[in-house]
């Protein structure tokens, strides 16, 4: 679906559970996509945990047809600027396509520092910025120290105001479920436009009424889409508030599909 709509796929970032996985499977599932010869760029997640299993993660995916990284800045350690510089020359080093960082201080613990982004920016390797920080003037920030880096908006409801600002596209968790309308919403906010504003927003904070990647699993099987809503440990569907909720979401979203579509 994602290839077909012209969607990039990222595989195995916090949608995809990926802390939750085996190496084995996360093998398993690298290989898999990377079978299915899609007509789409893959980018595969990088955790930002163990340094020795990192780089024999990156070992891996170095024998895989993919397209880039997106390297999460080190979970629960809370790594300062020269941590975080040298970890990721460490990973960048050793990376055979472009590879994009996260900022995602909600679940890291810590930003991806302006400075650190600053001592990275002539790398190579340094493709981009995935920013989930919430805030506009984090992305400001990093186009000031490196005007050469692209910046994405990593937060659905957050493309319209970070666009705006200069923002390069989305990675999008809503795009999983609403893959065309997504792709659609944000081509017209990279053009200046802002349809739809309070459906959007609405439709992007029930996808958050739980941690993710719950209320959007629960979401495409209600739909018909995934064949199970279940996920790991400590991640459970019994946090999820309510299906009707979703529904509702989904009902809206699609009456403006059919709207974009006329």
């Amino acid at each position: 679906m994602q290839a077909e709509t012209e969607n990039g796929v990222v595989l195995l970032g916090s949608t995809g559970e990926s802390l939750s996985l085996t190496d084995s499977e996360k093998r398993t599932l690298v290989e898999f996509v990377c079978e299915l010869k899609l007509n789409t760029k893959i980018i595969i997640g990088v955790p930002g945990v163990n340094l020795y299993q990192t780089l024999e993660w990156l070992d891996f995916c170095k024998g895989m047809p993919i397209h880039g990284y997106l390297m999460t800045t080190p979970i629960y350690a809370k790594p300062g600027i020269m941590g975080q510089t040298l970890w990721f020359e460490k990973l960048l080093e050793k990376a055979h396509v472009p590879a994009m960082l996260y900022n995602i201080p909600s679940r890291a613990g810590v930003s991806l520092h302006a400075e650190t982004v600053r001592n990275l920016s002539s790398h190579e390797k340094f493709w981009a910025i995935k920013d989930s920080s919430g805030t506009v003037d984090t992305l400001t920030q990093y186009k000031k120290v490196a005007p050469n880096i692209e910046v994405f908006c990593g937060d659905d409801n957050m493309i319209p105001d970070m666009a705006a600002k200069g923002a390069a596209g989305l990675v999008s968790v809503a795009a999983n479920v609403w893959p065309s309308v997504v792709h659609e919403y944000v081509k017209q906010c990279m053009s200046g436009e802002n349809p739809q504003a309070d459906s959007w927003q609405q439709a992007c904070k029930t996808l958050f009424t739980a941690s993710n990647p719950i209320p959007t699993k629960a979401l495409l099987h209600d739909i018909g889409l995934i064949e199970h809503k279940t996920v790991r440990l400590p991640l459970s569907t019994e946090d999820l508030p309510s299906i009707e909720t979703l529904r509702q979401a989904n009902k809206m979203i699609l009456g403006w599909k059919e709207l974009t579509n006329s």
